[in-house]
C-alpha cells in the first residue's frame, strides 16, 4: 500500500535569517543568502522533512533499491538543505556551481565522516555514510553560510517532503508507525494501518511555537 500526505507548519514562520556571502562570489550567488534550515511554502507547507516508519528495520526490503541520493552545491547553497539515505549507502556530491566548495560531513560529537574539495564545475563524488544511523551535518568551510542535514537509517522505508509539504511512501501492509522529524521540531508520531493496493491519506502539523531557533535539531527516534 501507499501513504500520502501532507506536513503543514501551523502559524507565521519566523523570516529566514540573510547571511552575507563574499565578494568573490556575489557575482555568481548574490552578496546574501538565505539561511534555508526552515523552508515553508503556501498555506504553511513544510517542505524537507523527513517520514519514516519506526519499525522499518523489522520489514522486508523492497524488490528495487532506491536510487543513491545526491547533495548538489548550487549557487552557494546546498540543495537540498535537508534529505534522507540508508545508512552505510553513498551520497552523491556534486558541484554546479562555477566555484571551489569543499564538503565537510561531520556525525554525533564532531566525528569526522568525510571531507572533500570539489573545485570543478560539473565534478562529482562519493562518498560512504555512516554504517549506524543518525544525523550527518554537512558544511562548507569555504563558504560558511552553506550548510545541509542528512538522517539516515537502517532500513528502506523514508522519504522527505516536497516544496508543497507533500510526500508519498510506499510501504507493506499492516500496522506502521510513522515518524515526522525535522532538524528544527520535535520528533512527532503518527500509527496508521495500511491495507494492500489501497492509498492512506493523512495530514501532520506541527505548531509554530515548537520551533527551536538558531542551532540545529538533536535526533529525534531512529
Amino acid at each position: 500500500g501507499e501513504i500520502e500526505g501532507r506536513v503543514l507548519l501551523t502559524g507565521t514562520p519566523p523570516a529566514a535569517a540573510a547571511m552575507a556571502t563574499s565578494a568573490t562570489v556575489a557575482h555568481i550567488c548574490g552578496d546574501q543568502a538565505q539561511d534555508r534550515s526552515l523552508v515553508v511554502g503556501g498555506e504553511g507547507a513544510l517542505a524537507h522533512a523527513v517520514v519514516s516508519l519506526q519499525d522499518g528495520a523489522a520489514l522486508p526490503a523492497p524488490e528495487a533499491p532506491a536510487p543513491a541520493p545526491v547533495l548538489d552545491q548550487k549557487q552557494c547553497s546546498y540543495e537540498p538543505p535537508a534529505l534522507a539515505a540508508r545508512a552505510g549507502t553513498e551520497l552523491v556530491l556534486r558541484n554546479s556551481d562555477p566555484l571551489v566548495h569543499n564538503v565537510r560531513a561531520q556525525a554525533g560529537t564532531n566525528r569526522s565522516v568525510f571531507n572533500v574539495a570539489m573545485p570543478l564545475e560539473g565534478m562529482t563524488l562519493r562518498r560512504p555514510l555512516p554504517a549506524e544511523p543518525g544525523t550527518v551535518q554537512v558544511r562548507c568551510d569555504v563558504h560558511p553560510w552553506m550548510r545541509a542535514v542528512v538522517r539516515t537509517f537502517d532500513h528502506p522505508y523514508f522519504t522527505t517532503t516536497a516544496p508543497d509539504g507533500r510526500f508519498r511512501l510506499r510501504v507493506p501492509e499492516g500496522p506502521h508507525t510513522l515518524v515526522f522529524w525535522h532538524e528544527r521540531l520535535p520528533a512527532l508520531t503518527q500509527t496508521v494501518t495500511v491495507r494492500a493496493g489501497e492509498t492512506l491519506q493523512l495530514e501532520q502539523r506541527w505548531e509554530v511555537g515548537a520551533l527551536r531557533q538558531g542551532a540545529p535539531g538533536k535526533d529525534g527516534p531512529p
